[in-house]
This record gives structure tokens, C-alpha cells and sequence, in this order.
């Protein structure tokens, strides 16, 4: 039975109840700071916090009593504040081309489990393949008072790295690199995935292959580019530059330009895209224009994302070490964090981190 509002009132008014007031409860909404533990307890805010800091020199029952009051007032410590005190915040930032292709969001994954075993915390932002964006993002980065910077560049432009570079801020190229600057990388070996899967292709006996291929401007696409002509080269044979089309990042890039292929070549018996995520834009083309795959048309991908073995038809790929690149990246941002707090890191001559991991070409039947 729920008691009266009216008797509630009367009851506390007349005395009848003690009622005591969570403290903590009281705390929720507002972020308890060392002054007001100071106050509770009647000492100095450099007093709490030496005691907070486990400082030898105060007064054990001191000592005790303010942590005591501490903990019921909820206080934990101004990250923000401590950073700033030590010019280091703990976090990383991450900045990647698209964070819903699931390329980015795997890399992500790995350097957010390294980046959490060695303490540190990121902020991720998204450029969508914008200049721009990467602008915006590498400011709020700063502005954050980030440790450094891991970032997969859109390479339309380098303004951003050049600056980076001039204002001292730590950062590692992933993914993707700028064969003009000098920079530390993580990147994988692209010319030989693509050599590897043009050649898979070639061994079946296709030889117009179309291929889907990324933004010319882009360093992965340049290189696969290059593995794809040198597949051609060693067998004697010379691609169809017609059936060569540049600038697909996206699933329904991969349909346009499939449809578009599809309408002025229809000689080409296979199709090698820049990624699968391109290739499943390409898949769902095929099933609009009734093309059977692999008997009308056979496709493969790059990157090896975790649907390529999950369609009706498994996609052959080229696997990428999509988690391993996140962690090197992570750790060598780390490191030269860590230099840079010695003062050993000055940039001019110094030794560069160029790391390119190893890829695999996955056949699925």
C-alpha cells in the first residue's frame, strides 16, 4: 500500500523520521573537486592533494580523513588537468578515410587493443575522403591536446601532414603514404597482392580483365595499379586501358562503374577491384544485369574483409593484416611520443619507420 504524499509530509514535519542524505548520491551531477573535499574537511587544497597524491609529507590522520571524505564526495581526479600538469593527455588520435568499411574499422580494432594494453585511450574521427574534413579533424585532434596522431590520409592534398611536421606533433602514416614526404608508415605490400591476384586471373585464362581501381591519387591504388600491369608484363600480354577506370572507394562506387563497363565492354570475362568492399558493388550489379558469377564473370577483391568468405559465391581476395597494421602503428607513434618527452626526437635526419607488412592472396573456389 503506497503511503499518502500528505502523510509523507506531515510525518518528516513533525519529526517522526530522521532523514539521512546520501552524499554520493548528491555528487552524481556535479563533479566533486579537490576544493571541495578541502572544505569539507577544513584544510588546504594543497593539503588534499598531497594526500591524494600519497605525498610523505602530511599528517596520517590527515592523510586518512581526506581520503575518507574523498571517497564520499566521489572525487576522481581532473584527467585533463593532471595532462596538462605533465603535457601529456594519455589519449591518441585516429583519423581514417571511412569508418563503415570495415578495412578501416578492423585496422581501428587492432591499434584500439594495443592502444589499451600499453594505457592510452583514442578519439576517432572520419574524414569521408575529404581534404577538408581531414583538416577539421587534425585541428580538433590539437585541440584535444592529443598525444599524437595515427591517420590514413585522403592525399588529395599534403597541406596537413607539412604542418604536423612543422608544429612538432607526433604522427604515424597507416595505410596509405606520401612517397614525396618523409614520413614514419605502416603500410601493406600492395604491388605484390594486386600481382598476386591479376596473376590468379591470367593462370584461368582471362585475359580482358577489367579492373575497378581506387582514386589515382590514392597510394594504394598506385600500387596496385602496378602489380596488376606487372601480372600482364611477365606473361607477355598488355591490359586494356579501356576497361582501366579510377576513382571507386565505395560499394555503390563498385555498381556504377561496373554498370558503366558493362555498357561499352562486354568482352572482359573478369574484374579485379580495388577493394571487396568496391567488389560487393560489382556483386549486386551482376545480379541486376543477370550475370552469373563465377561461370559469366569471374570478380576478386582486395583486403579480404570478413564477408569475402560468407557470400553465396566466397570472393577470392587478397588478405591484408588489417589488425597487425593498427598495432604497429600504434606502437611506433608510441615510441616517438616517448622520444620526443626525452628530447631525443628532434626530427631533421633522423631514422624513419617505413614498415610494409607482408600480403596473401586467398583463392576461394
Amino acid at each position: 500500500m503506497t503511503t499518502p504524499l500528505w502523510t509523507v509530509i506531515l510525518i518528516i514535519a513533525i519529526g517522526k523520521v530522521n532523514v539521512k542524505v546520501n552524499t554520493k548520491d548528491l555528487q552524481m551531477n556535479k563533479r566533486t573537486t579537490m576544493k571541495d573535499v578541502a572544505d569539507q574537511v577544513g584544510v588546504s587544497v594543497n593539503t588534499v592533494s598531497r594526500a591524494l597524491n600519497d605525498k610523505p609529507d602530511i599528517n596520517s590522520a590527515t592523510k586518512r580523513k581526506i581520503l575518507k571524505v574523498a571517497d564520499e564526495l566521489n572525487y576522481h581526479p581532473n584527467r585533463l588537468a593532471q595532462g596538462l600538469r605533465r603535457q601529456k593527455s594519455g589519449v591518441i588520435g585516429v583519423i581514417v578515410a571511412d569508418i563503415a568499411n570495415p578495412y578501416f574499422s578492423t585496422l581501428v580494432k587492432g591499434l584500439e587493443e594495443e592502444a589499451t594494453t600499453k594505457g592510452y585511450s583514442i578519439i576517432l574521427q572520419d574524414t569521408d575522403e575529404k581534404y577538408e574534413n581531414e583538416v577539421n579533424a587534425i585541428e580538433t585532434m590539437i585541440e584535444e591536446r592529443v598525444d599524437g596522431i595515427v591517420l590514413s590520409p585522403v592525399q588529395t592534398e599534403s597541406g596537413t601532414i607539412r604542418a604536423l611536421q612543422d608544429h612538432g606533433v607526433p604522427f604515424v602514416l597507416v595505410a596509405r603514404r606520401f612517397r614525396d614526404i618523409k614520413t614514419d608508415y605502416v603500410i601493406s605490400d600492395e604491388v605484390n597482392g594486386a600481382f598476386r591476384a591479376t596473376k590468379y586471373l591470367l593462370g584461368k585464362g582471362h585475359q580482358k580483365i577489367a579492373f575497378i581501381n581506387g582514386p589515382v591519387h590514392n597510394s594504394s591504388a598506385i600500387d596496385r595499379l602496378k602489380g596488376f600491369k606487372k601480372a600482364f608484363c611477365l606473361t607477355g600480354l598488355e591490359p586494356d586501358e579501356a576497361i582501366i577506370t579510377h576513382g571507386a572507394t565505395t560499394t555503390k562506387d563498385g555498381k556504377q562503374y561496373f554498370k558503366k563497363l558493362y555498357e561499352g565492354e562486354r568482352n572482359f570475362s573478369a574484374v579485379f577491384t580495388f577493394s571487396d568492399y568496391v567488389a560487393l558493388g560489382v556483386l549486386s550489379a551482376a545480379h541486376d544485369l543477370d550475370i552469373c558469377i563465377p561461370d559469366d564473370l569471374e570478380v576478386v577483391g582486395y583486403d579480404d574483409i570478413e564477408f569475402s568468405s560468407c557470400l553465396n559465391t566466397p570472393l577470392p581476395s587478397v588478405k591484408v593484416p588489417k589488425r597487425e597494421m593498427g598495432r604497429r602503428a600504434l606502437d611506433i607513434l608510441l615510441e616517438r611520443i616517448t622520444k620526443k618527452d626525452r628530447r631525443e626526437d628532434k626530427g631533421g635526419e633522423r631514422k624513419l619507420f617505413e614498415v610494409e607488412l607482408p600480403t596473401e592472396f586467398i583463392q576461394r573456389s
